[in-house]
């Protein structure tokens, strides 16, 4: 019988061996991070003058490289320190129009039971970074740094992340550390007060209300007496009886208030971007009188930040999340998709066309054939280097518009 002699197993690494060269590997990693650019080229100069030195003998390459490792050493000994804050941002309005100001109030608190050093806050905003000093903080201990925010110009912006740095005065060594994430910050375009739309109004049929009362229509509402000239056959007979006088029925009014309202994206269209931004003002002003009159709002403008040359339908079911949408309109170099009101759900009872001075004023470059006499159209066009004008056709409004401010009269006037 031929005895086989059992292999022994290899012994086990222990554990803090594993975990000791898992902490050298971060450390090494957080390092190496931490070395910023003109710290990473001071190293490689310091070793290139060092492999020099080897065959050359040269004092001076020594110096160099001493100078160079003892730079490096000084700007890591000055980063050293507890980064570990938290950090809370409030904003007293989570929206801004163009030309507002907001105030953003950033809280850092020190959770730990160790002291934090000094540093410096990193807030980003958009393209750029704003940075604040922040001063050692106790255990518990919390400090408030205040920021006014102006919208300059509409779009959705970046807030965050807030970011916590340490370094050497050089710029050799920055150590930093991510504190919170970002958070979207929309920026809305201008918009201006306007009368209700009166254009477009019609009978509904489905006996939607709308507000208001009548003395005809389809949605029941209340009784009052009688008075001279009313119709006969409005009077409810039982009521009557029971009251003594005559008592004839009220309405609620039912409309049909189905508006298309569309942009024209074409960056052709406009002469500049300041003449686009007014289109893309007086598009959204109009946008949120139609949501607060309560009309069936489908809105057509560019994809947002560029993603598609094409249109896409905007959001309606409140002005907030409208204007958030407006908020990233951004001009297409490609055709617009006419949207086809075939396609709609519903019959249209008025279509809003806004482009600019370069623009084709004829509705069907926008929308078409289909569209001419199916329903009211109104045809904006703005351009900051005209004179307002207005004229009126049956079933077509144009106007042509250098401001926003010229928009509440023109629907003042609203055949």
């Amino acid at each position: 019988m031929t005895a086989f002699a059992r292999r022994p197993a290899p012994e086990a690494r222990p554990a803090s061996s594993t975990e000791s060269r898992q902490v050298l590997r971060t450390l090494a990693a957080d390092l190496w991070q931490s070395i910023t650019a003109l710290g990473r080229a001071m190293a490689l100069a310091a070793l290139l003058c060092a492999l020099a030195f080897v065959p050359t003998g040269w004092r001076e390459l020594l110096a160099g490289t001493l100078l160079g490792a003892g730079m490096l050493l000084l700007g890591l000994l000055m980063s050293l320190g507890n980064l570990s804050c938290s950090a809370e941002t409030s904003l007293d309005q989570g929206r801004l129009e163009v030309g507002g100001q907001a105030e953003l109030v950033l809280v850092l608190t020190n959770p730990g039971s160790r002291s934090t050093r000094r540093g410096r806050i990193g807030l980003a905003l958009g393209q750029g970074t704003i940075m604040a000093s922040l001063p050692a903080l106790a255990p518990g201990q919390s400090h408030q740094i205040r920021l006014k925010l102006e919208a300059r110009s509409r779009g959705v912006i970046d807030l965050g992340p807030v970011t916590m740095e340490a370094g050497d005065p050089l710029g050799l060594i920055r150590r930093r550390r991510i504190l919170t994430g970002a958070r979207k910050l929309y920026i809305h375009p201008r918009t201006v007060a306007l009368p209700p739309l009166e254009a477009g109004l019609e009978r509904d049929l489905e006996g939607d209300p709308g507000p208001g009362i009548v003395d005809d229509d389809l949605e029941f509402h209340a009784l009052r007496p009688y008075a001279p000239g009313d119709d006969m056959k409005r009077v409810h007979w039982l009521s009557t009886a029971r009251a003594g006088t005559l008592m004839v029925r009220q309405y609620e009014p039912t409309l049909r208030t189905r508006t298309e309202l569309i942009l024209d994206g074409q960056a052709a269209s406009y002469r500049n971007a300041d003449e686009f931004e007014l289109a893309v003002e007086l598009f959204a002003s109009l946008g949120c009188r139609c949501l607060l009159d309560g009309r069936r709002l489908q809105a057509f403008a560019p994809e947002p930040e560029g993603l598609d040359a094409h249109g896409t339908t905007l959001p309606t079911e409140d002005p907030r999340s409208f204007l958030d949408a407006c908020s990233a309109i951004r001009p297409s170099q490609d055709s617009y998709d006419k949207p086809d009101p075939a396609d709609a759900p519903e019959r249209t009872s008025l279509t809003i066309l806004v482009t600019g001075s370069l623009g084709d004023r004829q509705p069907s470059a926008l929308m078409g054939e289909s569209v001419q006499g199916t329903s009211p159209v109104m045809l904006l066009a703005a351009d900051l280097d005209a004179q307002p004008d207005l004229q009126m056709q049956p079933g077509l409004v144009s106007a042509v518009l250098d401001s926003l401010q010229d928009l509440p009269p023109l629907l003042e006037n609203q055949p």
